[in-house]
């Protein structure tokens, strides 16, 4: 999760929205590199989202089904279920290679890169943006809603059955009971957060589709706003899990506090001399 989400700070953000309008020729002069970079800022952004839904599949089974915890939630799984995911995303978002066309072609080169403007009335292009909008966001968003509300269900129960095994009516001493609570509250914040922060991107894009607005003529449009704003909304989502699933881990901040330690004592003595 937290490579992929460093891949697209990497690609969508650094390269595509900061380096390829500061040194155009760069980035953009091959209409090829154009092409690439296309295809990879999509797909790293499926990744994201995909390897948070997988996460979260992983934590279903291991929460409410004991049984496969040991067959399943095992490195070699976790292996091939990052291997497929990024298979199939960077597979699926190949014809994303066609949004663009060349700008102009010189000597048999083809330099620059322009929006291709088929793209937005072709038919084939409106299937193939239902298709990735259906499996980024849209299947993601009712897989995590589900299997988070699968769990909370999970930890309800069993912490009512624990209780009543326990007979003290409260449980508020019970370091499980506790160890549930907190895995409850994390797992309600991610699916909220990631819910919120795509959702004005779905919002536009099913906007757009029912009105037929695909372009805006400055970023003064409310149209252009909505739309920087959900793709920043977006993007700050790749960064929002990796943090909260690191940050509540007792062990992540024990060693974020020994590295904390070591810098300050490495800076008294760099002051010290």
């Amino acid at each position: 999760m937290t490579t992929s989400d460093l891949l697209v700070l990497l690609f969508y953000v650094l390269v595509n929205q900061i380096l390829s309008h500061l040194f155009p020729q760069l980035f953009y002069y091959y209409t090829l590199a154009c092409r690439l970079n296309t295809i990879t800022t999509a797909a790293v952004i499926d990744c994201s989202v995909w390897l948070t839904v997988s996460f979260t599949f992983d934590r279903f089974i291991s929460i409410c089904f004991q049984s496969l915890r040991r067959s399943y939630c095992t490195p070699k799984s976790a292996a091939l279920v990052i291997g497929v995911i990024y298979f199939v995303s960077y597979v699926r978002n190949i014809p994303y290679y066609f949004s663009n066309i060349p700008l102009q072609v010189d000597n048999n080169v083809q330099i620059g890169c322009r929006p291709n403007p088929s793209i937005d009335t072709a038919p084939a292009w409106r299937v193939f943006y239902w298709v990735h909008v259906v499996l980024t966001p849209l299947a993601p968003y009712v897989a995590v809603a589900l299997l988070n509300l699968l769990m909370v269900r999970h930890i309800l129960i069993a912490s009512q059955v624990r209780r009543g095994f326990r007979g003290d009516g409260g449980g508020s001493q019970d370091p499980e009971m506790q160890s549930r609570r907190r895995a409850l509250v994390l797992l309600c914040t991610a699916s909220a957060s990631f819910i919120l922060l795509w959702m004005p991107t779905v919002g536009l894009f099913l906007f757009s589709r029912i009105t037929e607005t695909y372009t805006y003529r400055s970023f003064n449009d409310p149209f252009a706003i909505v739309n920087e704003t959900g793709k920043m909304l977006s993007v700050l989502n790749c960064s929002t899990s990796t943090c909260m699933y690191a940050l509540t881990q007792s062990k992540f901040r024990a060693e974020l506090r020994a590295a904390v330690r070591k810098f300050t004592r490495l800076f008294d003595k760099l002051a010290a001399v």
